[in-house]
């Protein structure tokens, strides 16, 4: 039996694929335990008793006007690029706490390893100074091991092979192992430990440390010429609706309109959610379509009374609902499309930001929808051709 502490930081689909493996782990006799933003405290309850919050602060980001320019792709590129180096520097504090607040859970609960996500930098600092047994678990391909038929995620949509190279460069030394030295260094010295210097960190993430890529093989099979301490496995997805009771007007509504199509944008926003919203009522009207709305943190915003074939929330376990649907309609995040494929839904993609592209150019490309359109190009008449064109898969 080990002690094993799973770290990770991000919204609601940077938790699932951590707290299926905790649930995994755990069955298997190990002792788990979670180090995640406060807010997640009660989902990670659900697997284990053990848990260390980092700062609320951090997701509340995701609702300050700066942020949401960049998820909703509002502006021009350069303006977002702009933002986000202004976020880096006015956040400066709140990543300097989240590294100590992570150093605090591997104090306390003593694990034999940490399994962590890219954004956690405190164990690639442990790993390296304090002999830390660390694994990375990602749940997206393109961010750390070169693809030579894909650019990194977030660089662009070229695809020549030296640009795809040069990409990979940029991220790994301009952008990861940057923001763990900038972040890392100061408290490393206050700490005693040496500060890491740039290439130290590429070699430890790209040469050292063990990596599992958990996506579908059938999405993205594994490069051939990936190093052997790097696997790609396949999603993890625990059952989370055997935390939950469907209500009872959510029962009657697909007694009575069964095989609705879903759609929803998780954690992303957008420039026009009310036109988002009205969309959806026009489009349910003109073709009759019945429609399951997820409104979540605010990417649709659409008011009350509704039509009786369409039905709101703000939170629902895929695993119960997408069993349930015709097909669905999404901003493209790695849990939404795994859980999708799971259930070997039709699905449309609407990408925001980051891996999104990725997985809405390898959904149509595995033949399981059409190619969907980034989310600042939304119109109407684009988005019922699309949908339309969703409902003949």
């Amino acid at each position: 039996m080990e002690r094993i502490l799973l770290m990770t930081l991000g919204s609601r689909g940077d938790m699932e694929p951590y707290l299926a493996l905790g649930e995994e782990l755990k069955d298997a006799g190990n002792e788990v335990a979670f180090c995640m933003p406060e807010q997640f405290r009660s989902l990670a309850a659900e697997v284990s008793e053990h848990f260390f919050p980092m700062t609320h602060e951090y997701l509340d980001l995701i609702n300050d006007p700066d942020v949401k320019k960049i998820t909703g792709q509002i502006g021009s590129g350069w303006s977002r690029i702009r933002t986000l180096f202004k976020l880096l520097r006015e956040t400066k504090s709140i990543q300097l706490q989240l590294i100590r607040e992570q150093r605090a859970a591997d104090l306390n609960f003593k694990p034999n390893r940490i399994v962590y996500h890219i954004k956690c930098a405190y164990p690639v600092m442990a790993a390296l100074r304090a002999k830390r047994r660390v694994e990375l678990l990602i749940p997206m391909p393109c961010l750390v091991h070169p693809v030579r038929e894909l650019p990194a995620i977030g660089m662009g949509q070229f695809n020549t092979k030296w640009w795809n190279k040069m990409s990979y460069t940029l991220t790994n030394e301009a952008m990861i192992s940057q923001a763990i030295i900038g972040f890392g260094n100061k408290i490393m010295i206050e700490w005693g430990w040496a500060p890491m210097k740039r290439k130290e960190v590429k070699h430890f993430l790209l040469k050292e440390v063990p990596v599992e890529y958990a996506i579908s093989k059938n999405l993205f099979p594994q490069p051939v010429y990936w190093p052997d301490h790097v696997k790609v496995t396949n999603f993890r997805e625990r059952n989370k609706s055997k935390h939950w009771e469907p209500s009872e007007d959510l029962t009657r509504f697909i007694e009575k309109y069964p095989n609705p199509v879903y759609v929803g944008f998780g954690s992303m926003i957008n420039a026009q959610p009310k036109e988002v919203g009205q969309a959806l009522l026009e489009l349910s009207k003109k073709h009759h379509l019945p429609l399951f709305i997820n409104s979540s943190w605010g990417g649709i915003e659409i008011e009350n009374p509704l039509p009786e074939n369409i039905f709101l929330v703000k939170d629902i376990p895929y695993d119960w609902l997408f069993s349930r649907v015709r097909s669905i309609v999404h901003h493209g995040g790695s849990g939404t499309t795994h859980s999708a494929l799971r259930f070997n839904k039709p699905q449309l993609i609407l990408p925001h930001i980051a891996d999104q592209f990725l997985w809405n150019k390898l959904i149509h490309e595995s033949g399981i929808g059409p190619l969907g359109f980034p989310i600042k190009k939304f119109t109407s008449a684009r988005f019922e051709e699309k949908v339309l064109e969703l409902l003949n898969y």
